[in-house]
């Protein structure tokens, strides 16, 4: 079991990052001085596209390619196209993806349509701003939704960060902070731009004297090196990934996505096995590689902090106390968890029957979505009707049913991603928490626990909004098992 950060991790981190490449023309100088550019203003923008190899530990897994359309007075059009070959857990898996800005002449975002295809799953989402107000299309398989959401009147996206950047100049050591919204995962916060100087950087065997920009989103750190035209020759990011300047022939040339399994690169190996994880009573760890106050809302009589520094927890399957104010949020439908469709309605219906007891609901759904997916390693963003409707996944899919049809049935219920541990690991997951007679019970309908085993871990909470949280902790995550009693 594994969830969708994976995908996360390779497209909202990385690609749109790394939309927001400089290509040449948008400088109108040489490298003189300390600017990157010199001139306020931007010379006429060519039609070429700009080609992108993408690397994970140095094992090629795909290629982007951007290009730009002044329109003149009306803006500009900013559009990537990526297509990635990933592998989670043995299976391969390609990815394609689109994304479209539409600017206005000072990079400042007007509307955007991203598109992504998975062999399982499609999802394509519109947005058009309306002064302070976004409005949202979501189209996910055959189900259409809407929504909006409020914005900065000022408002950038990833893809045009850069050459609003260029546009203005920026100084050695200078930084610039903007409002940025980012597509895939519905979240807004600063961009965070600074230049750090030069230095040499050998990119495909030639070293090069080159400018280094550090940009920062939601802690989510990207250093990109580019030359005193603007032409950008490498970026990279976390987790070993990284992309370099290239042709189009090389660009699309064969990949070696299968000798990197993602499943397996994100995985925690614990200092001491867990002898029986479905019968541990109490599992005392030692956490790093991230920081109490992040796991301070999930504190609980289940997930209990015995210490800060070091982070020491105790896990253990205990249900936790509930307030009456937790309740209604929990019903709520959202974007994936469209618990007010009809289907889920009626699905929920057909399942439950005339049951209300949130004990018993709460027991057939996990068994019934246990048995009902066909479980499989996924590239998905898709909400529950289209899961419903196509029966694939792992435990993003596991837990986005789920939610969907308790809510239905009237039974609130929350998420938690975190990490869980199976075959002698600890992997990224998700999983439902459903209130139950006043308390919250943690259960996995991807594993049919009821309740779901003390060595589940949450991260955190959500429905999926807010994944970005998790990314920085990747790769650094590190757990010291203190204690097993059972």
């Amino acid at each position: 079991m594994k969830k969708r950060i994976y995908i996360i991790t390779l497209t909202l981190v990385w690609l749109f990052l790394s939309g927001r490449l400089i290509y040449k023309t948008y400088f109108s100088g040489g490298g003189a001085g300390n600017y990157l550019s010199l001139a306020s203003g931007l010379r006429e923008l060519p039609s070429e596209s700009e080609w992108m190899n993408i690397f994970l530990d140095g094992k090629k897994m795909g290629y982007t390619v951007y290009s730009i359309d002044n329109k003149g007075s009306e803006g500009y059009i900013i559009k990537s196209s990526s297509n990635l070959n990933v592998v989670f857990g043995g299976l391969e898996s390609e990815i394609h993806l689109e994304n479209t800005a539409v600017m206005d002449t000072s990079f400042m975002l007007e509307a955007f349509t991203f598109w992504m295809l998975s062999d399982q799953y499609s999802t394509h989402v519109e947005g058009q701003k309306q002064g302070t107000i976004m409005q949202l299309k979501f189209i996910q398989g055959e189900d259409t939704s809407y929504s909006e959401i409020t914005v900065p009147e000022d408002l950038y996206t990833y893809t045009a960060i850069q050459p609003m950047v260029a546009s203005k100049g920026i100084l050695k050591g200078q930084t610039m902070r903007v409002p940025a919204y980012d597509a895939m995962s519905n979240e807004m916060s600063d961009a965070i731009i600074t230049h750090e100087g030069k230095e040499i950087v050998s990119v495909a065997g030639e070293k090069q004297l080159l400018n280094k920009l550090r940009i920062e989103f939601k802690g989510i750190p990207s250093i990109m090196w580019l030359d005193d035209d603007g032409i950008t020759y490498k970026e990279e990011t976390i987790m070993g990934m990284m992309m370099e300047r290239t042709t189009p022939e090389l660009a699309m040339a064969k990949s070696q996505a299968g000798q990197v399994d993602l499943l397996n690169g994100f995985a925690v190996v614990p200092s001491y096995p867990i002898s029986n994880s479905k019968k541990i009573k109490e599992l005392r760890i030692e956490l790093t590689g991230i920081t109490a106050e992040v796991l301070a809302g999930l504190s609980s009589t289940r997930q209990r902090i015995e210490s800060e520094k070091p982070l020491v927890l105790s896990l253990s399957p205990t249900p936790t106390p509930l307030s009456p104010q937790e309740l209604a949020p929990n019903l709520k439908a959202s974007d994936m968890v469209q618990s007010d469709h009809e289907k889920i309605r009626n699905k929920a219906q057909q399942i439950l029957g005339d049951e209300h007891q949130a004990f018993a609901i709460s027991q057939t759904l996990t068994n019934w979505v246990y048995n009902y997916l066909d479980k499989q390693p996924v590239a998905s963003i898709s909400g529950a009707v289209d899961i419903l409707n196509t029966g694939v996944g792992d435990c993003t899919e596991h837990t986005t049913l789920y939610t969907a049809l308790s809510r239905a049935a009237g039974v609130p219920t929350k998420i938690h991603i975190g990490l869980v541990y199976l075959q002698g690991r600890f992997l990224f997951h998700a999983w439902p928490v459903v209130a139950i007679d006043g308390e919250w019970v943690d259960v996995d309908p991807s594993l049919n626990q009821f309740p779901a085993d003390a060595t589940h871990i949450a991260l955190v909470e959500g429905d999926f909004e807010n994944l970005t949280n998790l990314i920085p902790a990747l790769g650094n995550l590190e757990i010291k098992v203190l204690e097993q009693r059972y």
